[in-house]
């Protein structure tokens, strides 16, 4: 049987390298990313919503936080305006958050093998991570998953990072718009409400091209 990936802790010597404040922005961005991710919003749009300390954390927390290292020599930029802290913290967040092979065929009632068929056909989205996979939850809904993803993913560009993969899916698109006086959906919302699919793949083209 498949395990999750456990997010070992470094050593205390390396730790020790990284500043208070540092430790105190990764928490922080953390438990944003966290926040975020669970209510499928973008990223890029979390802001900390709290001041915890990482002894406020859970032990999966905390390690997950502690592999993502220090981040030192960097004197220009305050920690808690560290873009890469941040983006560090959003994918630990992202790992720690998804699914992995074995969850995700309970979750959608076949057999793994089957999940790792659609990985490597590029119908699912997943991270490999220490000779495992996590699959990010924006891609289900319930115990589904969500209508066209499979043509939608084959259509984006193979190299696009995951952080930006998942907002791509998250963020609200002028050009899912319902009307000039709606609110525009994000591609996810969209697919999610039933509508065309061909409208999300030519906007994942328009990426591929770009």
């Amino acid at each position: 049987m498949e395990r999750a990936p456990t997010f070992s802790p470094k050593s205390s010597d390396q730790l020790s390298d990284s500043t208070t404040a540092e430790q105190r922005s990764l928490a922080k961005w953390y438990t944003a990313a966290r926040a975020a991710l669970a209510r499928n919003r973008p990223l890029t749009s979390a802001a900390p919503a709290d001041r915890r300390s990482t002894a406020d954390f859970s032990s999966a927390e905390t390690e997950a936080l502690r592999s993502v290292g220090a981040l030192r020599d960097r004197p220009s930029l305050r920690a808690e305006n560290d873009p890469l802290i941040k983006s560090q913290a959003q994918y630990m967040a992202l790992l720690e958050d998804g699914l992995s092979a074995a969850e995700t065929a309970k979750l959608l009632r076949v057999d793994v093998s089957r999940v790792r068929q659609r990985l490597r056909e590029r119908s699912l989205f997943g991270i490999a991570y220490e000779g495992s996979w996590r699959l990010p939850r924006f891609q289900f809904e319930r115990r589904h998953v969500i209508p066209g993803l499979a043509q939608v993913l084959k259509s984006l560009p193979t190299d696009l990072l995951p952080l930006d993969l998942v907002d791509w899916f998250a963020l609200p698109d002028p050009d899912l718009a319902l009307d000039s006086d709606a609110a525009p959906l994000s591609p996810r919302e969209w697919l999610l409400s039933g509508r065309p699919i061909q409208a999300v793949v030519a906007l994942a083209r328009d990426l591929t091209r770009a």
